[in-house]
Formats: C-alpha cells, sequence, structure tokens
C-alpha cells in the first residue's frame, strides 16, 4: 500500500470521525495486506494527535487474528461517563484486560506465554466501546475493517484485580447488563478460548508490523459477550464473577 492510498483511507475515515456519513467502505483506497491496514490505522493516530495507549487483538482459531491501536486518550478508568453520538447507538463489549510494566521489544526467538505474563503488572475487567466508521462493518474484509481500528472508540478499565495471576481466567462467569436488565451472563466466552492466547499471539505479532507492546500499555483480549448495541441516556455494567465490574453512564 502506497503512502497516496494510505492517506486517501485516512482522508475518508477522519471525514467520519468529523461528523460525516459512515462509508460503505474504503473503495480504492481500501488496503490489501494487514500492513497497510496497520498504516492507515498509524495516519489516523497521527491526525488526532494522540499516542498509542495499547492494542485490542482476538486470536480465534480457525479464522483470522486482528489487532488494533487503542488511542491513550481513550483508555479511561471507570465508572465512566461516555457520550453518544447523536442519532446512534453504541456497542458495548465486556472483556479480560492487562496493563504491562514493561517493554517486549522484537527479538530472534518468540515469546513464551511465562515471559509475556512476567511483564503484566495488571489484569482487569474492561469495557470496550465500540463505533464503526462503516455503514455495515460486519461485512468488510479483514484489512478494511483493521484499517477503521476494528471499530474501537474506546475502552472503560476497572480496578487491577489481586490473585488474577490464580484464577481461571479463561472460565470466568460475565455478566453484562443495561439499564438494569441483563444481557448476558455465561461462562467463558473469550473468542481466543481465554485471553493468554491472544495476548502471546499479539506480543509476538506485533515486531512483524514495526510494533511492540511497551511499558504502561494496556491489551484487551476480544469480547467475551459479544457485540451488543445500546442506546443512550443508559448506565452498563459489564464484569466478571469473582473479578470485579466497570460502569459506564451513557449519555
Amino acid at each position: 500500500m502506497d503512502q497516496d492510498t494510505t492517506l486517501k483511507a485516512a482522508d475518508l475515515l477522519m471525514a467520519v470521525r468529523a461528523g460525516g456519513a459512515k462509508l460503505a467502505g474504503l473503495g480504492a483506497a481500501a488496503p490489501q495486506t494487514e500492513a497497510g491496514a496497520w498504516a492507515v490505522q498509524r495516519e489516523v493516530l497521527r491526525r488526532l494527535g494522540g499516542r498509542i495507549g495499547g492494542y485490542k487483538c482476538a486470536a480465534p482459531p480457525g479464522r483470522p487474528h486482528t489487532a488494533a491501536i487503542l488511542a491513550a486518550s481513550g483508555v479511561v478508568p471507570g465508572p465512566a461517563e461516555w457520550a453518544v453520538p447523536a442519532g446512534e447507538k453504541i456497542g458495548i463489549e465486556t472483556e479480560i484486560a492487562f496493563r504491562f510494566a514493561r517493554d517486549l521489544p522484537p527479538r530472534a526467538t518468540p515469546y513464551s506465554e511465562a515471559e509475556v505474563l512476567d511483564a503484566v503488572e495488571g489484569c482487569f475487567p474492561a469495557i470496550e466501546m465500540v463505533i464503526s466508521r462503516y455503514t455495515n462493518p460486519g461485512a468488510m474484509p479483514p484489512w478494511e475493517a483493521m484499517a477503521d481500528n476494528v471499530a474501537h472508540a474506546g475502552l472503560v478499565v476497572g480496578a487491577d484485580v489481586p490473585g488474577w495471576r490464580d484464577l481461571d481466567l479463561a472460565g470466568l462467569t460475565v455478566r453484562q447488563s443495561c439499564g438494569g436488565a441483563v444481557q448476558v451472563e455465561k461462562v467463558g466466552g473469550n473468542p481466543s478460548g481465554g485471553p493468554f492466547v491472544a495476548l502471546l499471539w499479539l506480543a509476538n505479532h506485533l515486531p512483524t508490523v514495526g510494533l511492540h507492546i511497551q511499558a504502561g500499555q494496556v491489551v484487551t483480549t476480544g469480547s467475551c459477550t459479544g457485540l451488543l448495541w445500546v442506546e443512550s441516556q443508559q448506565q452498563v455494567t459489564g464484569g466478571f464473577q469473582g473479578f470485579g465490574e466497570v460502569v459506564v453512564n451513557l449519555a
């Protein structure tokens, strides 16, 4: 993907972020490779004047693995107030996230799960806020979806959970409610089979696209609830039994 095409894709996505109509797609500016998708993400972040606060990722077996940049400005502690764009709904996903104490720089040999987890300083529940810049995000090809940060809008994070290393994070009961009504309650649900699967994949994959996990960054590891769309003027609570919860008040 050449620089001109990257800039054109960023132009289109930034226009939607500025209040323009959503896109059917990026057309001729759509990235045809993963490297091209990351280039668009980084250009959009540059224009927003932001820095990388972390990543979202999922590594489902037998399906394309995906990841996207989280702007540092969009990673906020809960409980939080969140404005829903006028006339729209917002997607809500309850997830398990990690914060890193030190860098995982590129190296010749892959990181083991133990090495990745040893670099983690905190683990906590999180709610990902989802807004796509496309009219039909579910129909987008993988690289085009990645160019739009896989519809990421922000991440509301809960408090660090003591003793998380001793918990079966893949087998926790997740519960999400909206306006006091339970939307989802089930055991497990992580799309990768467990949060460590996605975390390990991301740590070893990022260097192949010129990035790496850095100290202080947050990584969220995929929705355990599925994507649920809700309207404004609601209170959403998401969390896990024995692991804490996060509250978002939608304005």
